[in-house]
């Protein structure tokens, strides 16, 4: 009898995972060798690490577009190990001498399959394809930090990426010399890599989702808006992050870049000079000057983000999101928006988990909000600022003396950096274009949470990107070790990969009526409840302060 030809690879892998070679591809570059992994529930798969895309981005190559990586030399390059993290502070040890990371040659990406082929094609049909971009507020973490043993249960090709973080990623000089948004240009050369590539991993070119957790979500919302990014993708996730969350868009960008130019030394009468001598200087002295823009602790947590660009064919984002937005300039395609109940934990859990943290900001809460709530430079001037801060806290009923005070100042967080933009984005999507849109809140409580990994417990509520964690794996906080998380991780697999698959969610339709959303709330095994999409992240309160943000630049009659 003949074998299912996806049984018959497992078979296959299996065979040669137990005879120990290496599993390999054969790619433009050159062969590629990985190495064998088991998925949580003992199914073999082939993984490959640090495959380059990309030139190392320094010396010359260092605040320029990324260029395509050569063929590499040898008779094989070995995947083997995790690459390294791209240049950043250490969230952990900002204010210590061990609070530079990573490496300047970053530019790699990670492949995860169930099935390979050889140089000749593969007999069957070619799987989808989940290219997943990792968070860290575009000055964190790495490609690496979520794994593939979950997602590998399934018969479903995974590429995780690498791209510039920081200054190095997103500084601007507001002109043609360096127009910004480097980090999303490694994205776009990244989903590039994956058109001309993936086949030979036993991915489908033509079936790519692209998905994202927290930046890596607003990222995905970019790439759909941007004309960089136009048929890369057939449909995009995105986690706990939208284009219109105030902490995408960098303010002051070019003052920025001039005042690190000064601090280490380097001219600054024109843009061509200032990035000359920039491109001189050690990469960690430049990424050392973004705490200059961290005023207390790692807030605002995006000083360097994207910029509205000059004119160009080459402009990643050659308006403001909104403005994409509303004038469709956005590719329509079915998109999943996703939030946890309690998004505020991120940064929320480490400043009232930790004792000192909780009593600097009951004495500084005027002073501070703006930092944490990134409104510092988008208000019209300080006395609106405090004007600003004022009703904020007593809208929100804010304080920090009670549990009820810190339970408001966590949904006060979590509206402001997450729900607002992530609910306004949907029902733009769901008004203005003709694919479906889903969304869905995730209020289950397992055993673990990131918010232990921010200092605080998880008794502070589901914290933001804590969904993710029943998807991808990650070190140290499994989710994997009750049967009802193990249930929870079954049905959020079988949901993203229903979603990247088909484009839909089983079971889930969307209605006639607009916003034609489908909205479900997730809160425990196999129970996922129907909701409303009615008013959330208390849009016409944020809207009523009139920051000076992405946000404003289309009337607000029109939203």
């Amino acid at each position: 009898m003949q074998l299912p030809i996806a049984l018959y690879c497992t078979l296959v892998l299996y065979r040669t995972l137990v005879e120990g070679s290496q599993p390999e591809v054969l790619l433009k570059q050159g062969t590629l060798k990985g190495i064998w992994e088991e998925s949580i529930g003992g199914r073999p798969y082939a993984t490959f690490l640090g495959i380059p895309y990309a030139k190392p981005p320094v010396g010359k190559h260092r605040f320029k577009e990324p260029v395509p990586n050569d063929p590499w030399i040898g008779d094989y390059y070995n995947a083997t190990r995790e690459p390294p993290r791209c240049l950043q502070l250490n969230h952990n040890t900002l204010n210590t001498p061990f609070a530079i990371l990573g490496s300047e040659d970053c530019l790699y990406l990670n492949v995860y399959t169930p099935v390979i082929t050889d140089a000749k094609g593969t007999d069957g049909k070619l799987l989808d394809v989940i290219v997943f971009i990792h968070g860290g507020a575009f000055m964190f973490l790495t490609s690496s930090v979520f794994g593939g043993s979950i997602l590998m249960e399934r018969e479903i090709v995974l590429v995780t990426i690498n791209y510039r973080l920081g200054p190095l990623g997103f500084m601007s000089t507001g002109d043609a010399i360096l127009p910004g948004n480097n980090g999303l240009k490694d994205q776009v050369l990244a989903l590039k890599w994956v058109q001309e590539n993936i086949a030979a991993f036993g991915g489908d070119p033509d079936r790519v989702t692209i998905a994202g957790f927290s930046a890596g979500s607003a990222s995905v919302h970019y790439h759909i808006l941007s004309p960089l990014s136009k048929g890369l993708f057939k449909a995009a996730i995105c986690a706990s992050g939208s284009s219109l969350n105030p902490w995408t868009i960098a303010e002051n960008s070019r003052e920025k870049a001039f005042f690190v130019a000064r601090s280490l030394g380097c001219p600054t009468g024109d843009s061509q000079s200032l990035i000359k001598c920039l491109r001189n200087r050690p990469a960690e002295h430049i990424v050392g000057m973004t705490r200059h823009y961290m005023p207390w602790l790692y807030n605002p947590f995006s000083p360097y983000a994207l910029v509205v660009e000059p004119p160009g064919p080459n402009a990643f984002l050659p308006d403001t999101p909104i403005n994409l937005l509303k004038q469709g300039k956005g590719v329509d395609v079915p998109i999943l928006f996703t939030f946890t109940k309690d998004e505020g934990l991120y940064p929320g859990a480490e400043l009232v988990g930790w004792p000192e943290n909780l009593k600097e900001i009951r004495e500084r809460l005027d002073e501070l909000l703006p930092s944490v709530l990134d409104y510092n430079y988008t208000t019209p001037n300080e006395e609106a600022k405090l004007e600003i801060t004022k009703k904020i806290i007593e809208h929100y009923k804010v304080d920090l003396n009670t549990k009820e005070g810190v339970r408001n100042f966590v949904e006060l967080i979590g509206d402001r950096l997450f729900f607002h933009g992530i609910t306004k984005a949907a029902k733009l999507h769901a008004s203005l274009y003709s694919s479906p849109v889903y969304m869905y809140r995730f209020s289950y409580m397992g055993e673990n949470s990131l918010s232990l990994v921010e200092g605080g417990s998880k008794e502070l509520g589901v914290c933001h990107a804590d969904d993710v964690l029943y998807v991808f794996s990650r070190e140290g906080l499994s989710t994997q070790e009750t049967e009802a998380d193990r249930q929870v991780s079954r049905d959020m697999v079988n949901l993203w990969v229903s979603f990247a698959v088909n484009g839909t969610l089983d079971g889930q339709s969307v209605g006639e009526n607009l916003p034609k959303i489908a909205f479900t709330d997730i809160r425990g095994p196999s129970l996922q409840v129907p909701m409303l999409v009615e008013e959330m992240g208390e849009e016409k309160f944020w809207d009523s302060l009139n920051l000076l943000e992405n946000i404003a630049t289309v009337t607000r009659e029109e939203l």
